[in-house]
């Protein structure tokens, strides 16, 4: 009896600290969402400029679109590619300058730098240098010739982080159809992780997905955004590095006030998304005043708890009722 008393106490004590006021979690993946899901472009297509981006915009979705800025497809499209896809929310990643290939370091630095030079002179605004997401291109093996080795010292040389294994994921050579593409999105939505489905050409070109496929599938995750974080490579790869690693800490929790300090080991000059966290707050608190240095917001009370953003770092959390 002694042992279960025990155990009773252990369990009521466990479970009453997961509610007290400041107990907090860093959320899995950004704003809560049960997984993480990416959209990836190759090559800088014709039809992704006319066909995907205006279908993207029209449901506020966005992705990663892997460029050659030396290849034929960006010149015929250069101000979309330049301007209007880039104000349109999207993302680019590196897929070398030609496609052509890449023989030695030398022909790697070039390719990777050239391309890394037009990405960074199209989004200014930037701060420089940041992450940039690389996507092998498609070649001949006789056209590839750097070892997996020299690949990490290139990407690393160059501030880049290669994109998740896409064996599997791509739409005309593994994926045929839209219910096919969505199984990869309900399977990272069960599974609680981050998947992608990537595309070559789109109502036309090569490997090409059909527009009426397109938009079934795109319909589809736009069906599933309640549960569904949809971002880029590097904002996903971001959060998960600072997630991975994150701590809060509770300065003070009291029935006017909660202050928190959210610390991570990941490189603060690479690594500075704000990560989703979610707290306890006491019964009595409906809606609540959040401030971290500068930057100020409000939420509603949940649950018994407020979910907000909050950058890593030495600026403290406060939480006050409001």
């Amino acid at each position: 009896m002694k042992l279960i008393a025990l155990f009773l106490c252990t369990l009521s004590l466990a479970c009453s600290g997961a509610e007290t006021a400041g107990s907090t979690r860093v959320a899995k993946w950004k704003f809560d969402k049960a997984a993480a899901f990416m959209l990836m472009f190759d090559d800088s297509m014709t039809t992704q400029v006319k066909n995907v981006v205006p279908e993207l915009k029209g449901r506020g979705l966005i992705a990663t679109f892997y460029v050659n800025p030396g290849g034929g497809g960006w010149k015929l499209q250069k101000d979309a590619w330049e301007k209007t896809i880039p104000e349109a929310g999207m993302e680019y990643g590196n897929h070398t300058f030609t496609h052509k290939g890449i023989l030695d370091m030398a022909d790697g630095t070039e390719e990777i730098s050239k391309c890394n030079d037009v990405i960074n002179s199209i989004l200014p605004g930037r701060k420089k240098p940041r992450l940039i997401s690389f996507g092998v291109p498609g070649v001949p093996k006789e056209k590839w010739k750097i070892t997996p080795e020299q690949l990490k010292e290139l990407l690393a040389k160059h501030n880049m982080v290669q994109r998740p294994n896409v064996s599997g994921r791509f739409a005309e050579i593994n994926l045929k159809t839209a219910d096919q593409m969505l199984k990869i999105v309900d399977d990272a939505i069960a599974k609680g992780e981050k998947d992608l489905v990537a595309f070559h050409g789109v109502g036309g070109e090569w490997l090409a997905c059909s527009m009426p496929t397109f938009v079934q599938f795109v319909n589809g995750v736009v069906e599933r955004k309640e549960k569904l974080w949809i971002s880029d490579h590097i904002s996903v790869h971001q959060y998960e590095t600072e997630r991975s690693s994150a701590t809060v800490e509770v300065l003070e929790a009291g029935e006017k006030k909660i202050a928190l300090k959210l610390s991570t080991k990941a490189d603060p000059q690479f690594y500075d998304a704000a990560l989703t966290l979610i707290t306890q707050v006491p019964a009595a608190w409906k809606k609540v005043s959040i401030s971290q240095g500068a930057q100020k917001s409000s939420a509603e009370v949940a649950n018994g708890s407020v979910r907000y953003e909050a950058l890593p770092g030495n600026d403290v959390i406060t939480l006050q009722p409001e």
